[in-house]
């Protein structure tokens, strides 16, 4: 994990910005995301030189930049869901 961010994490925390459960929610999230890309990556990695061999490089290509969309979409709309459920979010709508 990326120790910079976590000491951002940290600092929020410390300024009272975040909670504690806040913060450790923010922590298990980016490190579940990291884990959930290197398990997508070691299923993608075969399957697109699979493709290079069976359709050739520009369509193995395009489907790994659709895949890669699919992926940022789906992981964009995790991290909006948990950012939104930090009670400093749900605190402030209210």
């Amino acid at each position: 994990m990326n120790r910079g961010w976590v000491e951002d994490v940290e600092r929020l925390h410390q300024e009272g910005l975040i909670d504690g459960d806040d913060q450790n929610t923010l922590i298990r999230h980016v490190e579940d995301q990291r884990r959930s890309l290197q398990e997508e990556l070691a299923l993608i990695v075969p399957e697109y030189k699979e493709r290079i061999t069976r359709d050739g490089q520009s369509s193995a290509d395009e489907w790994l930049a659709a895949k890669a969309r699919e992926l940022g979409e789906r992981d964009g709309d995790k991290t909006r869901r948990v950012v939104d459920s930090l009670s400093t979010v749900e605190n402030q709508s209210s």
